[in-house]
């Protein structure tokens, strides 16, 4: 009768364990996967910051970033411009070249980055963000600024020209906002006709 009640228990631990051991490795693995799916989010480079004013009307920060917009510049040119209420956004695209007589990598092209101002009453938000080089010869682009590698190939750009075209393109989105912050400090003068 013993040797009955061990075989007996000793049947029923068989049958159970398997479903203990499972429940417990399926729960282990599911932390794993959320540090997996923040790992794999890429950080973009971006610049963003929070300007406060005294007391202007989100509308005339909107007509300020317009006229912004509209004004010409002699480093960069401003393209693909829109607005809405509260919203005015563009591109803005530098033309980029070697310095160097005889370049090992031409990749002579130009910079873009998109402009976005957020306006709302005393104060407002810029964000440049998408910055990235685009060849004329399509043989040497460099991509997104935060690519490791640039788009061409580490074959195509060396690593040292790589990171001296990122150092441009970080100084150019900070001439940008240096230029926006100037422009937002001033009142916009609304067009008036021409008298004759």
């Amino acid at each position: 009768m013993i040797k009955q009640i061990k075989l007996s228990l000793l049947i029923l631990l068989t049958a159970v364990a398997p479903a203990l051991l499972a429940q417990t490795n399926t729960a282990t693995p599911a932390p794993a996967k959320e540090e997996d799916e923040f790992a794999k989010k890429k950080v973009e480079t971006k610049l963003q910051e929070v300007i406060p004013t005294d007391s202007v009307p989100a509308g005339d920060l909107s007509k300020r970033a317009v006229a912004w917009i509209k004004a010409d510049s002699e480093k960069y040119k401003k393209t693909n411009a829109a607005s809405s209420d509260s919203k005015v956004e563009c591109v803005a695209a530098f033309p980029t070249k070697p310095k160097e007589l005889n370049p090992q990598v031409d990749y002579t092209g130009k910079i873009t980055m998109k402009v976005v101002i957020e306006c709302k009453s005393s104060k407002y938000r810029y964000t440049i963000s998408d910055i990235k080089h685009i060849s004329k010869n399509g043989k040497s682009n460099g991509g997104n600024v935060d690519n490791v590698v640039p788009e061409c190939g580490s074959m195509g750009m060396t690593d040292i020209i790589w990171k001296k075209l990122k150092g441009e393109m970080m100084r150019d989105a900070a001439q940008v906002a240096a230029d926006l912050k100037v422009a937002m400090g001033v009142i916009a003068q609304d067009a008036k006709p021409e008298e004759w």
